[in-house]
């Protein structure tokens, strides 16, 4: 029907993005994967997401700091500020149960100091689990930081720890992070062991105490430490809820228990849902703490004329 109103011939050489409404997206995708598979012009490795309300909306987002709306979302993924899935992720994922998570967009009326009025502006909000190619849950853009831990794609974040020995608040950017999940089998107990790696740079403290006194570098790695397990953990515990493994933790252990894979996959949803242990093992390493030791504070200067 498009194809009948166009003077020019619909190609999908050049896709780049496919946007999915939550409507449709509740219905199951597996159409539009089964269209993908099959349409030999089209890219695997188009990025996939799903919108709040319908896919047409994104055509209204205003181009002002980009010259098309598929720019946007590509510079999401550039930047890491959402999961990234594409074509060729979500198609893997229907030989594991047909569970995934998809980044979440969102259209909202907000003032531009450019424009006149309010606009509706382009924004993330978060991710969208799917069990069996339907839409089954969401999380926020917060809860979103520990999917991107759990999916290794977490570029930059910034995390706020508290000094017990100042009771101050000291914020470190936590940069280059990877992850290695594990199953590891002890009799019939499951643990799935999430192993990840990254660098952190203090950016700011209101704490007066020595950056660079070991002491205070290992307690303040043990926070931080224990900020992203708790990211992993919530992230797994909504995935959970939502009857999605979309982390595709059968896959890993399909990859590295193939025979156990072949016993454990008829009842695989009960196992993931209730026996399966999930231990995050966060190691965030300390590197950079800046060219000064304490924080910047104002000192009174008394004149004679003070005394």
């Amino acid at each position: 029907m498009i194809q009948s109103d166009l003077s020019r011939k619909i190609t999908f050489g050049q896709t780049s993005a496919v946007v999915i409404g939550s409507n449709l997206a509740k219905e199951g995708i597996l159409p539009i994967l089964e269209f993908i598979a099959r349409e030999p012009r089209f890219h695997i490795n188009s990025n996939l997401f799903v919108i709040q309300g319908k896919a047409i909306d994104i055509t209204q987002a205003p181009t002002i700091l980009e010259r098309f709306p598929t720019e946007i979302l590509l510079n999401y993924m550039k930047e890491a500020v959402i999961v990234k899935t594409n074509t060729n992720d979500a198609l893997m994922a229907t030989h594991y149960g047909g569970d995934m998570i998809l980044p979440l967009l969102k259209m909202e009326r907000k003032s531009i100091p450019s424009e006149k009025g309010q606009n509706l502006w382009l924004q993330t909000a978060g991710g969208a689990f799917f069990k069996q190619g339907r839409l089954a849950g969401l999380l926020d853009i917060h809860q979103m930081r520990g999917a991107l831990w759990i999916l290794g794609q977490l570029d930059t974040s910034v995390i706020t720890v508290k000094s017990e020995k100042a009771n101050r608040y000291v914020n470190y950017m936590v940069k280059r992070s990877n992850t290695r999940i594990k199953p590891v089998f002890h009799g019939d107990q499951i643990t799935v062991v999430i192993r990840t790696k990254a660098t952190a740079s203090l950016i700011s403290s209101d704490a007066d105490v020595d950056p660079l006194d070991p002491h205070e570098q290992k307690r303040m790695e043990k926070k931080l430490n224990a900020k992203v397990n708790e990211s992993i953990i919530q992230a797994i515990e909504l995935a959970r809820k939502a009857d999605s493994d979309a982390y595709q933790i059968s896959s890993h252990l399909d990859w590295t228990h193939p025979k156990l894979w072949k016993e454990k996959a008829p009842q695989w949803r009960e196992i993931y849902r209730n026996q399966i242990k999930f231990l995050p093992q966060a190691e965030i390493s300390i590197k950079r703490v800046g060219s000064i030791k304490q924080p910047v504070r104002i000192h009174s200067v008394e004149t004679e004329g003070d005394k």
